[in-house]
């Protein structure tokens, strides 16, 4: 398997072997796209690795003839660690060595080079599956002093990380669960709320969603969102897409003409979703959804469980 050989070449570290020891068996859950990007980073990362392994061989030759004299040695990640080399000039030296140049410090240098390329690469992966499918796998932390030089890390491994976190379900099924999650997180009435999301008609009426940015509004009477607010809208018209129509892809940017330093209060936004077709806000927070017609606003209301809400003296 390619990850075994790149493991036994590039003397794979402990900190990897997990990542390693999981068996390739996930990528026939991915899209074609996403092996397209993946290979491509892939590609990239080996190029910068191949050129930093270049550079830090020539300097570890070089480093050599100082070996005996600066009595220096490698860590495990291998960088250099000596004594500080003026202390080994006597001060009756005649010669001018310590104006000559030595490779330590670029050694060294290499070393986080190449720990940062490989954090970046398994960075890149994971955020590219978490962006594209709206989940939440955490990014693994590579370990700079148990790197070692020469590592090859091949994208397959972290796709099974994603797959893994995700207890073996799809990419889309997670990704409505987590949106789902996020959704109701965000329109779910507080402890002392008296009045919860409300179906009427061809609307969905949402309470105490907007908070506002109460001295803009006193200096410039405008209504602005407050700091978060703005994510918690964007968080609000995600799951209004996937609801009424089935896209993982929805956000703020899908309220036609939006400013949210001057949200306009006295009328409807329109909105690019097919079935929910207007937005309205109210300066006591709450947010109405208009829908294309009641039987499209009562299957929003079903598919994001709104029903199931409950105030607290419901429970």
């Amino acid at each position: 398997m390619q990850t075994d050989n790149i493991a036994k070449r590039g003397n794979t570290p402990d900190l990897l072997s997990g990542i390693l020891s999981v068996q390739v068996r996930n990528e026939d859950k991915i899209t074609e796209h996403d092996r397209i990007y993946c290979q491509s980073q892939q590609d990239l990362l080996y190029e910068t690795l191949d050129q930093i392994d270049r550079w830090y061989a020539l300097f570890k030759e070089d480093a050599e003839q100082y070996k005996e004299k600066f009595r220096f040695k490698y860590e495990e990640n291998g960088k250099t660690t000596y004594k500080n080399y003026h202390a080994y000039n006597h001060y009756d030296d005649e010669s001018y060595s310590h104006n000559e140049f030595k490779p330590f410090d670029i050694i060294n240098d290499l070393v986080d080079k190449n720990c940062n390329a490989n954090a970046n690469f398994a960075n890149r992966i994971i955020s590219y599956f978490n962006k594209t499918y709206n989940v939440s796998v955490p990014v693994p932390k590579i370990d700079e002093k148990t790197l070692h030089m020469g590592f090859r890390p091949v994208y397959e491994t972290y796709v099974d990380m994603v797959i893994e976190h995700l207890g073996g379900k799809s990419f889309r099924e997670t990704a409505e669960e987590e949106l789902l999650k996020r959704f109701l997180q965000t329109v779910k009435p507080s402890c002392w709320s008296k009045v919860k999301p409300e179906l009427k008609k061809d609307k969905i009426i949402f309470p105490d969603i907007v908070r506002w940015n109460n001295i803009h509004l006193e200096y410039h009477h405008e209504y602005e969102f407050e700091y978060g607010t703005k994510q918690e809208v964007d968080t609000f018209c995600e799951g209004i897409a996937f609801g009424t129509d089935d896209v993982l892809c929805g956000g703020i940017g899908m309220i036609v003409g939006l400013c949210d330093r001057n949200v306009d209060i006295t009328g409807w936004y329109d909105l690019t979703t097919t079935n929910a077709e207007q937005i309205k806000f109210y300066k006591n927070g709450r947010i109405d959804v208009k829908f294309k017609d009641s039987t499209a606003a009562r299957n929003c209301f079903d598919r994001l469980r709104l029903g199931e809400i409950k105030l607290r003296n419901e429970n």
